[in-house]
This record gives structure tokens, C-alpha cells and sequence, in this order.
């Protein structure tokens, strides 16, 4: 069962479509995933084929030079990939950076997909084409909604959270970081936030993806793990749906569903956390030039307003 793709999409046909497809690719899922309808803020392309397995090696090399700083006449290129909850942060970014001169935002994420069934859709085919296509120096990625499923793979069962599972959805993980990787663009993969109590998506499954991202992400230069599981949590550490923002204001930050990211205040939150992670992995400061609601979040330059624009 998958993230359904359109917030307007009826309920019923996304989960006969998800159904439909899961039972057509032998795929077996440990946990449905849910129903709730997303916005589609992509451009779909469709292919098929079978992601590597070959799992990353860590590699201890010197750091890479810095991106150049961004300029209306040289902009930097985003990419932004993943399902719908990759959608959700698409839409964040596009809220906060998507209309500055300086910046060229290309939100793809596409909602039902990931990186388990490669018959519905095949995130290597469609990525090959995109950073061919678009050239970014910087590539977004959240994944993971709809991706804690067993599989078969070559005639084999492989279960959700085995060790066969971890290899071979890390080698699918690290396909994708690779690609990127000798496409020339930087990788900052966005973890899975912690999820509520109405999701039909376990914490301790999300954990289970997320420590794969991590490790994959571990084993790349110029790759970077952006850990969202607080952003969305009390100080506790528990699920919340509402949170204080930096005015003071109480925001609902995520959808009813315990899975999807809430516009505005949510969306907006989540990629102001991307931002910070881009300032701390690359040096660069992407400042919303509109008041942000999540000012606290946002790297010291662009509080100080030395952040060059």
C-alpha cells in the first residue's frame, strides 16, 4: 500500500491502485502504509528495471571544494526527490527559497512511490534522467513512507528488517546516492520524521529505514543524514502535532493522518531544517526573504543579516 500522490486524489482509487500494484509485483508488506492524498508537485516519468544491490564502502577521502556561492547570474540548482513526504518538503522549500533569484528549485517528489517497487516506479531510471535533465548541485531526498515492506527479489523472500533486507534496500539507497554523487551534485538526505499515534506507519520501522540512510549516507563524501525525528517531537521526545513557533503562536505542523507534514507552519519547519543542514554541511545561507515563522531554526547568518545576498 502506498503515500497516495494527490491531496485531491479520491481516497478508494489511490488504495485500489496501490493494492493493484502490490499484488501484480508479488510485493509483501510488513505494514501498510497510509492512505492520506497528497499534493503532486512533480514532473512524473515512468520506468522499470531492477535497482543495484551493491552496498557502499565508507570512504575516508579529503573534503570536497565548497559549492560556489550562489548569485542571481549563477544560482544554485536544488532537486528536491522522494515520495510524499518528499513532496511535503518540496513544498516547503518552494515556500521559502523557490522565488529567489539566486536559487533554481526543482521539486519532483512523487507521492506512492519509493524504493522498494521498482515495478510501480523505478526511482534510478526516473533519477538518471532528472540529473541529466536538471544538473543540480544539490539533491534532496526523503524516502522511506512506503518502503517498510518485505519483497522478492530474484525469486527470494526478503523480509522487512533481516539482514538480506538491510543489504539489499541499502545497496537501492546507495544506488541513488551514487548517482547523484557522479552526477557532481551534493546529497542531503532528509531522515523520516517520528510518526503519531493515528499513523498506520510504526516508529520502530521508521527508525529501522532511517538507520539505513544513516549508514548509507556515512559511507559517502559529500553526502550528509539530516535527522528530522525531534523536529516534530515535545521535549520529551513525543509525537506532537502542534508546536510553538518562534512568535510565540501554537502552528499544527502535521496532518491528521500522523504521517504528512502540514502546510504551512510543517512544511515551512521542515525545510527551514533543510536549509540549516545545507548551511551545515556546505557553507552555503539560503535566507527566506519573507518573515519565516521558524526564524530560530535558521542559520546564524541569516538572523545576523551577514548572509550575502
Amino acid at each position: 500500500m502506498h503515500l497516495n500522490a494527490r491531496r485531491g486524489t479520491p481516497r478508494l482509487l489511490g488504495l485500489l491502485l496501490a493494492i493493484l500494484t502490490v499484488a501484480a509485483c508479488g510485493t509483501t508488506a510488513q505494514g501498510a502504509s497510509p492512505a492520506g492524498v497528497k499534493p503532486q508537485t512533480s514532473r512524473p516519468t515512468r520506468a522499470s528495471g531492477t535497482p543495484k544491490t551493491r552496498s557502499a564502502s565508507r570512504r575516508q577521502q579529503k573534503a570536497l571544494p565548497p559549492l560556489p556561492r550562489p548569485t542571481p547570474a549563477h544560482p544554485i540548482t536544488i532537486l528536491v526527490v522522494g515520495d510524499s513526504l518528499g513532496e511535503d518538503l518540496g513544498i516547503g522549500m518552494q515556500a521559502l527559497i523557490g522565488r529567489q533569484p539566486d536559487v533554481r528549485l526543482y521539486s519532483d517528489a512523487v507521492g506512492s512511490t519509493g524504493l522498494v517497487n521498482t515495478a510501480y516506479y523505478d526511482w534510478q531510471a526516473v533519477l538518471a534522467k532528472e540529473l541529466q535533465r536538471d544538473r543540480p548541485e544539490v539533491v534532496l531526498a526523503l524516502f522511506g513512507g512506503n518502503d517498510a515492506l518485505s519483497f522478492d527479489q530474484a525469486g527470494r523472500y526478503v523480509a522487512f528488517g533481516s539482514a538480506l533486507w538491510r543489504a539489499d534496500y541499502g545497496g537501492r539507497v546507495a544506488a541513488i546516492m551514487r548517482a547523484s554523487r557522479q552526477a557532481g551534485a551534493r546529497v542531503l538526505w532528509v531522515g523520516l520524521p517520528v510518526m503519531g499515534p493515528s499513523s498506520v506507519l510504526k516508529n520502530r520501522s521508521m527508525q529501522d529505514l532511517n538507520s539505513v540512510y544513516q549508514a548509507q549516507a556515512a559511507a559517502y563524501r559529500g553526502v550528509a543524514f539530516l535527522s528530522t525525528w525531534k523536529l516534530f517531537a515535545t521535549p520529551a521526545g513525543q509525537y506532537t502535532a502542534d508546536l510553538t513557533d518562534s512568535q510565540g503562536q501554537l502552528e499544527i505542523v502535521r496532518d491528521p493522518d500522523g504521517v504528512h507534514i502540514a502546510p504551512a507552519a510543517g512544511t515551512d519547519l521542515i525545510a527551514t531544517s533543510v536549509l540549516a543542514g545545507i548551511d551545515a554541511t556546505e557553507g552555503i545561507d539560503l535566507c527566506p526573504r519573507s518573515p519565516d515563522i521558524w526564524r530560530s531554526k535558521l542559520p546564524k547568518a541569516c538572523l545576523s543579516g551577514t548572509a550575502p545576498r
